[in-house]
């Protein structure tokens, strides 16, 4: 068997030019009929955009989201089009301010009643902002919810890319069990990019970097099949960070020379760039400045994945250690908190208690049945909600909804809203049909 430095060297990371990735997006084509109407113009727009995400052309997918912006003109329908569009890519480059943006104003364009088309597009590009932006327990809540509500419009390749994302955050959040059981999925769901970034995760959990390790360097290369370059940087970060573990410089290198040559027009790849070659070199100034990146970006989880590194490579790592745990407490992400203290103690730095609870509970005897109110509070919480917005969607007051909480956390023994969540997403409750 050939050694993940042997598979590195004869891997191709790019797919040549002729070479164009299999869109999974039918009802663009139908929209994209050659006319000169607004919406028209604008789907065939987003073809193109579709296809520069895929190849990972990131200064090529921006430039063509002007264009459609303005192709889209004073259209209504082609406008939240071309909002839609622009959000689903900006964050996943990490574009979260400019994503947010566009997403509100796509909302706007529809009196924030989504057509149904858009909506799990919306969901995504909001389970994606919560997810870099540093909200574990509501990103996950989003995932859940979109993996279990898709539609036929959904592409394949984002359909996918949630359920690698939900492994990721279930591990993150101290659910190993649910995060290897939703991990069956991965390789028949693909992007193979994501599904083996997720699952090398799991594989440095268990112990095995090595395994991992072979895992990225096979989606490395392109291959045959259709590429989702979008994840490299996903890819080659984590690749940087099992091989510096294990001490394999060579492999680490290779990361953090490959993370440099993609275009770094987005936040996600310059940042992520900047952790691989602070690894490869051990100069935190590259971490640094990632750090300072992530933060002017708002994006909580990578400035956690940064003052990790920090900490890692020996920079003051009794402060960057310490400031990493707090940083992956706010995120709220307690098992990577639980790692980084373990680091600390390994160091024979005094770490905090770090609590992973793990999966929450339902009380013995059966499913709970909640009333028609409770209900709705449960879905809407689910679908990471706020209090003041489920407020606003019930027509109820904050104080009755956190009411509501109390009273759902008491009958169902969940701790938290992320544990009511996991609970709704595994069917745990029963809705009864009387209201309060």
């Amino acid at each position: 068997m050939a050694s993940v430095t042997e598979r590195l060297s004869r891997a191709r990371l790019r797919p040549a030019a002729g070479e164009v990735p299999v869109l999974e997006t039918t009802w663009l084509s139908v929209l994209a009929d050659g006319s000169e109407r607004p919406v028209s113009r604008v789907a065939a727009l987003i073809q193109a955009a579709q296809t520069a995400l895929r190849r990972g052309e990131v200064s090529e997918c921006l430039a063509v989201l002007a264009q459609q912006r303005a192709a889209a003109a004073d259209d209504p329908a082609a406008l939240v089009w071309a909002l839609t569009a622009s959000s689903v890519c900006r964050c996943v480059f990490g574009l979260l301010g400019q994503a947010r943006t566009d997403l509100a104003e796509a909302r706007q364009a529809c009196h924030h009643a989504a057509p149904l088309l858009a909506e799990p597009f919306w969901q995504f590009t909001e389970t994606v902002c919560r997810w870099l932006g540093g909200s574990w327990a509501a990103a996950q809540a989003g995932a859940a919810s979109l993996d279990a509500n898709q539609v036929s419009a959904f592409p394949a390749a984002l359909a996918g890319t949630v359920i690698a994302l939900r492994v990721e955050l279930l591990r993150g959040l101290g659910l190993p069990r649910e995060s290897r059981r939703l991990a069956g999925r991965l390789a028949a769901a693909g992007p193979a990019e994501m599904s083996a970034w997720a699952q090398a995760g799991l594989d440095t959990d268990d112990g095995r970097p090595a395994d991992a390790l072979r895992r990225l360097a096979d989606v490395c290369d392109v291959g045959t099949r259709s590429v989702y370059r979008t994840a490299l940087p996903l890819v080659l970060h984590r690749m940087a960070e099992a091989a510096f573990s294990c001490g394999d410089q060579d492999v680490t290198s290779y990361a953090a020379t490959a993370l440099a040559g993609l275009d770094q027009a987005a936040p996600l790849n310059e940042i992520l760039s900047g952790l691989a070659r602070a690894y490869a070199s051990r100069d935190p100034e590259p971490a640094r400045r990632a750090l300072q990146q992530a933060e002017a970006a708002g994006a909580g989880t990578l400035a956690a994945e940064a003052l990790t590194v920090l900490g890692r490579i020996g920079d003051e790592p009794a402060t960057t250690l310490a400031a990493a745990h707090a940083a992956w407490q706010r995120v709220g992400a307690p098992a990577r908190a639980y790692a980084v203290a373990a680091a600390m103690r390994a160091a024979g730095f005094s770490a905090p208690v770090t609590k992973v609870t793990g999966a929450p509970h339902v009380r013995v005897g059966g499913p709970v049945t909640l009333t028609a109110r409770e209900r709705s509070v449960a879905l809407l919480v689910h679908e990471g909600r706020t209090n003041q917005q489920i407020a606003r969607a019930l027509d109820i007051s904050v104080k009755t909804v956190e009411a509501y909480l109390t009273r759902l956390y008491r009958k169902t023994t969940c701790s938290s809203r992320v544990g009511l969540a996991v609970a709704v997403t595994e069917r745990r409750l029963q809705f009864g049909e009387s209201d309060d």
